[in-house]
């Protein structure tokens, strides 16, 4: 059985999805702060894929060899991707009171969870394909359209984890279940 919660096709559960680890992410703070780094991240990759396409379209109208312009930006692509891979598994815990991993219950406040964050994920989705097309619009290079495409894209996908890292309580991140007011009773 895959992962139960918002998209996120590529993860691969390990000993590190406990949720006593994610109940590290629960100050809101600290999530918020992960979700700029990440938003920033996309940018600058998209900025530095722009850059790499222009550089390698440059080369082929020029019929020269493209690996000047590779060569520079490409090592900066790599570890802008490694940032990102990075970044993605750190949304995955910061997001994970609203997913279950095989063996795991999921119940319907996450179901709620993940509706909610699907829904504002799409309203970002839309805003972005929209600047998309208005730069598109615009006299840029193409390569500039494209890698802010593929980084609009990838910003689109990440949606619903965003919103979830943005939006939760901390109460969401007790899995001790003492928030429940049950154990101070007498």
């Amino acid at each position: 059985m895959p992962v139960q919660g918002p998209l996120h096709g590529f993860h691969l559960p390990d000993a590190n999805d406990d949720p006593q680890k994610a109940s590290a992410w629960a100050p809101k703070s600290k999530r918020r702060a992960l979700v700029v780094a990440a938003i920033f991240v996309f940018l600058v990759l998209s900025l530095v894929l722009s850059l790499l396409l222009d550089g390698a379209f440059q080369a082929i109208r020029a019929q020269s060899s493209i690996t000047g312009p590779l060569t520079g930006l490409a090592p900066l692509m790599l570890i802008g991707a490694a940032s990102a891979i990075w970044l993605d598994r750190k949304l995955f815990l910061a997001s994970r009171p609203a997913f279950a991993l095989p063996g795991e219950p999921y119940d319907e406040r996450q179901q709620g969870l993940v509706a909610m964050a699907t829904r504002r994920g799409f309203k970002l989705a839309l805003a972005l394909m929209l600047i998309v097309a208005g730069v598109g619009a615009s006299p840029l290079p193409a390569a500039y359209v494209i890698g802010l495409g593929l980084g609009a894209f990838t910003l689109a996908i990440s949606g619903p984890q965003l919103v979830l890292a943005w939006v939760l309580d901390a109460s969401d991140y007790d899995v001790t279940g003492a928030a429940d007011g049950d154990a101070f009773d007498d």
